[in-house]
């Protein structure tokens, strides 16, 4: 979903899963994160694979600087 806009899909992380990776079945774009006790790492790639991950803070919403696939 992106943020400025409200337009997207919008999929559901398992906040209660941690540490476990997932792969998406379409990118992220975004991210808002609406707990205080869990955060996320994205990956551009699949199995969490890619150069430099992505990491919220507990709270966060926000346009991602690339596609996210897990």
């Amino acid at each position: 979903m992106n943020v400025q806009t409200g337009t997207g899909t919008a999929t559901e992380a398992d906040l209660g899963d941690l540490g476990t990776c997932h792969t998406l079945s379409a990118s992220a774009l975004s991210v808002q994160v609406v707990t205080g006790s869990a955060s996320l790492e994205l990956y551009p790639g699949a199995d969490c694979t890619g150069a430099v991950p992505w990491r919220s803070g507990s709270l966060a919403q926000t346009d991602l600087p690339w596609a996210a696939l897990s």
